[in-house]
Formats: structure tokens, C-alpha cells, sequence
């Protein structure tokens, strides 16, 4: 897979750097020691250069927590299953098991995480497949590293981020598959795909 380049914009970013301790702890104290719940993140990511500048990014923000990071479909899903992190930050090009794979079991499972999923390929079809499999973002891999974590904190809350000319290639997805009816859809799926497709979040169409 070839290196995405490195956002240099992400050192004006970045807050001071915090420790990652284990899984357990999420409560940090902030100013005038209050009690500041973290976001848990986990990270799966083949390439080391591109895996190192997510890290970097999520360790920068005072409210992430990372708990965990793989190079491995099949070692990622495993440690999502043993830590459970809030948000899984998943590359959908990995070995063993691909992040659509990861999706599909996680949602098959009932587990709690939520996905960001990062992926070169943005074609309609795969975005379709992700968000119906309950993605929570899905991010070309040239997103700023500032995107991805605002992303993360979004998907948190229970929202669904698509970037904008993502969202426009699932409304044309949409359209081919109502048309050729394929596959078959419940009304409830094809009302929530819609919605997604003109950018409403989960709560919006909850």
C-alpha cells in the first residue's frame, strides 16, 4: 500500500501530550481538578508511517485515550473484543481480515465499539457496505489528522460523519440500487441510508 503523506499541519493541533496507561483509565483531571471522561480509541493500521501520525494525533488530545494498536485485521478484532474501546479507528485495507470484515463482526457481535473507518478506495459501492453495516465515519486516507480526531470525538457522541463528496457518491448509490433492487432492503434500511446520504447524524435520525 502505498505511504498517504504525513499531515504536517498536525504539531498546531496538538494539545499537551498525555500518558496512555491501560484500558481502565478513562478519567483524567483537568483544570481545577475536575473529572474529565476519556474517549477510549483503538487503532488498526498496516503502514507504520501513517499508523505513527494517528497515534500521535490521538495521544495529542486531552480527551482520547489510546488503548490499543495493530498492523492486523484478525489481532485487531481480538484486542476490540478484549478491551473494548469506545472507537476503533480502522484501516479498511488489512491483513487477515479487512475492515469491512472487522465492521461486520463487531456488529454481528453487539459489540459497543464504534467505527471510523479510513479507506484510499471512497467508491460508492464500499462506502454503501460500511454505512450499512453501521459505520460511524467513513474518511478517505488524506484526511487531515485534525479530521480524523474530531471525527472520533463525533462518532463518540453517537453521531455519523461523512465527508461531503462521500455522502454524494452514496446518494448515487442509493439511486442505482433502488432502481436495480439489489439488494433488497427494508424501507427502515433504505430511510436511514437516505438520511445519512443527505448528512443527517445518528441522533438526527434516531
Amino acid at each position: 500500500m502505498t505511504a498517504p503523506q504525513v499531515d504536517d499541519q498536525m504539531g498546531a493541533d496538538r494539545d499537551q501530550e498525555v500518558t496512555v496507561a491501560s484500558a481502565t483509565s478513562s478519567v483524567v483531571r483537568g483544570g481545577l481538578g475536575r473529572r474529565v471522561e476519556r474517549i477510549t480509541v483503538y487503532i488498526a493500521e498496516d503502514h507504520p508511517v501513517y499508523m505513527d501520525g494517528i497515534a500521535r494525533a490521538i495521544k495529542s488530545r486531552a480527551d482520547f485515550e489510546l488503548v490499543g494498536q495493530a498492523n492486523d485485521g484478525r489481532e485487531a478484532l481480538d484486542q476490540i473484543r478484549e478491551l473494548a474501546p469506545d472507537v476503533a479507528v480502522l484501516d479498511q485495507r488489512l491483513p487477515s481480515l479487512d475492515g469491512v470484515e472487522i465492521l461486520t463482526a463487531i456488529q454481528r457481535e453487539s459489540l459497543s465499539t464504534r467505527v471510523v473507518m479510513l479507506s484510499a478506495d471512497d467508491s460508492s459501492a464500499l462506502v454503501y457496505d460500511a454505512v450499512r453495516l453501521g459505520v460511524g465515519a467513513f474518511l478517505t486516507k488524506d484526511a487531515r489528522r485534525s479530521a480524523i480526531c474530531d471525527a472520533v470525538a463525533a462518532v463518540a457522541r453517537g453521531n455519523t460523519v461523512l465527508a461531503p463528496e462521500i455522502q454524494a457518491g452514496l446518494a448515487g448509490e442509493l439511486q442505482t440500487r433502488e432502481r436495480n433492487d439489489r439488494p433488497r432492503l427494508s424501507e427502515r434500511e433504505h430511510e436511514v441510508l437516505r438520511m445519512i446520504a443527505e448528512g443527517l447524524s445518528a441522533p438526527d435520525i434516531a
